[in-house]
């Protein structure tokens, strides 16, 4: 394993990627899923500096803002990689238009959650069959829900292991490695989006709310799409 000369952290974080992941790292064994957010753009340059072969994956929605598309490319030609694209089924998303509308969404939460399967679970779950790990980038300091986590998971719907390297980084932490590694930052963190998901089920947060706080907003709910549950 390629260690870098970034500082402390970034030794643990590949010694830790080491210990858990073992040595038989590879794309059928191993998935790393990014949404381009601050603490994906740090594992992607983690793994990719320590030359771990994965199946590097992110879901293209059909309801991205602009601004994460760009980031996107703008990833793919600072690694010189290519972020294999998870679609959903096209068939059921004119069906969900045609018969719930995508309004339907802020008023129903069954109806949320059926968009959020649509376009987010059923499309991981067909990457993951097969795989032993799913390497994420949450923190538990993001939300209540996710303060109780641990950073190795068993996943028995998923049928893997998760894996949470950054899950204790602070913030501080976050922001200094990505000074230091230089990966492209999503520019709608300058304005005020601390969790960027879909541009409709996301909006900046205030001052005093957690970093979840943003995603579909007007509900009472746990601010997960089912992707991760505490």
């Amino acid at each position: 394993m390629v260690y870098s000369s970034t500082g402390p952290w970034f030794s643990a974080l590949f010694e830790e990627m080491n210990a858990v992941l073992g040595p038989d790292v590879s794309p059928e064994r191993v998935v790393l899923t990014t949404s381009f957010s601050m603490e994906d753009q740090i594992l992607t340059w983690a793994v990719l500096k320590a030359g771990l072969d994965v199946d590097l994956v992110s879901l293209d929605t059909g309801c991205l803002f602009p601004a994460t598309r760009q980031t996107w490319k703008a990833t793919e030609d600072h690694f010189g990689v290519e972020i294999r694209a998870l679609l959903p089924n096209s068939k059921e998303v004119v069906d969900f238009t045609k018969t719930s509308g995508l309004s339907s969404i802020y008023e129903s939460v069954d109806a949320r959650k059926s968009c959020c399967a649509m376009r987010k679970i059923r499309p991981l779950k067909a990457a993951c069959a097969g795989k032993e790990w799913w390497i994420t980038g949450l923190r538990s300091n993001q939300s209540e829900n996710r303060a109780s986590m641990s950073n190795v998971e068993d996943a028995p719907d998923w049928g893997l292991k998760k894996f949470h390297p950054l899950l204790n980084w602070s913030d501080q932490e976050v922001q200094s490695a990505l000074l230091k590694t230089g990966v492209p930052v999503n520019p709608l963190y300058a304005m005020g989006y601390k969790s960027i998901g879909c541009a409709p089920c996301t909006r900046p947060v205030l001052p005093h709310e957690d970093a979840r706080a943003g995603r579909w907003w007007w509900e009472q709910s746990s601010k997960e799409c089912g992707l991760h549950r505490g």
